[in-house]
């Protein structure tokens, strides 16, 4: 094939749309579950943070939209559509734009050939000229290095909030996870305690990416004023030990917390790419490294898009974010095969093309 998408999500379909648009073949999408499999995969009642609205006619793309010409918040008649809801926006898109998805696909490995790239695959191997790395972050919990954090369950293998036993339950991690942990655990009745390193529900960032939404800001301030959840900041847990009575919680200053059931671990996740770790270079933070247009810098021919994606101080973490770089990789493949690329100015058009991210330095929002 042509060029291989690992991930049927919002990032693998989104970018195959715009090499669809540009006429680039041989496109296929590579999936090990089924179309938005992470988004079937959230627990239930969790909600996408950024509002869909179908303000598409005016030149404004919903910003859970995969596509210029398409709405989640027109198509499923939800503002903030929960994980299932939002997976079956994305199974109607990659049907109505007729994208080649073949499902039950898992990917094991990547190697270089003399022409193009070797991917090993649950179904054998397959060959393609280039490979974009899709996969999210959702299915690679982290446990944040707390010594015995096998002793808690990790937001990502929760189903449902119903599912966590006992009346008290602690959150260990403040930001947007531990925070929707916290919001649902009380919506059942539960008493919540959230035990946060960094006080994300203080913080005043005016980019959603450091600081928590407006849509979970709300939540929060109508769960607390229930008198239901009770932030702790500063809060670093390194360690869990089984006590008689329950799981002890140690803070790095000294401080602890016992836990009468297994607390929930809102850590954070692990890179999406581990199975392709070999082929990118890290940061500090953990985050790949990185072309100006989102290749590998030690593979070429290995492209990333999503939530994993960064240039600096900024992060594409969101779909919103994330989408305006599709057609960056689009336009870098397209160049090598000589593929016209003039389609591309309607993404541009509609600002889901960004490649100068010096609009993204200055300071926008004033009240």
């Amino acid at each position: 094939m042509n060029v291989a998408i690992v991930g049927a999500g919002p990032a693998g379909l989104g970018v195959a749309r715009v090499l669809r648009d540009i006429g680039v073949p041989d496109v296929w999408v590579l999936e090990r579950g089924q179309v938005g499999q992470s988004f079937f995969d959230w627990p239930a009642g969790t909600r996408l943070l950024t509002p869909s609205f179908p303000a598409n006619t005016f030149g404004l793309t919903d910003l859970n939209a995969i596509s210029y010409d398409s709405s989640p918040g027109w198509s499923l008649k939800r503002e903030h559509p929960d994980g299932a809801a939002y997976a079956q926006y994305l199974k109607q898109a990659a049907m109505v734009f007729g994208l080649d998805v073949q499902c039950g696909v898992e990917v094991s490995a990547l190697e270089p050939q003399e022409q193009g790239l070797a991917i090993s695959t649950s179904v054998g191997e397959i060959h393609a000229n280039f490979v974009i790395w899709a996969c999210g972050q959702f299915n690679t919990p982290s446990d944040g290095g707390i010594e015995g954090a096998t002793l808690a369950r990790h937001y990502a293998e929760i189903p449902c909030w119903q599912s966590i036993s006992g009346d008290e339950v602690f959150v260990v991690g403040g930001y947007e996870s531990g925070i929707d942990a916290a919001v649902g655990l009380a919506s059942v009745g539960k008493r919540v305690t959230v035990l946060g390193r960094d006080a994300h529900w203080l913080m005043d960032d005016k980019d959603p990416s450091r600081a928590l939404s407006p849509y979970t800001r709300q939540r929060l301030d109508a769960t607390l004023a229930e008198g239901q959840v009770a932030l702790v900041e500063g809060a670093d847990v390194v360690a869990m030990e089984r006590e008689a009575q329950g799981i002890r919680l140690f803070g790095s200053d000294g401080r602890s917390w016992l836990s009468p059931d297994a607390p929930v671990l809102a850590t954070g996740f692990a890179s999406g790419t581990k199975q392709v770790s070999s082929w990118f270079e890290y940061d500090d933070t953990g985050l790949p490294m990185l072309t100006p247009q989102d290749e590998s810098t030690t593979l070429p021919g290995l492209f990333l898009v999503g939530p994993e994606v960064a240039h600096g101080d900024q992060l594409f973490c969101f779909i919103y974010k994330f989408r305006q770089r599709f057609a960056v990789v689009a336009n870098a493949i397209a160049g090598r095969l000589g593929v016209d690329t003039s389609a591309l100015e309607v993404y541009r058009a509609c600002n889901m093309y960004l490649d100068d991210l010096t609009c993204c330095e200055d300071d926008k929002c004033f009240c």
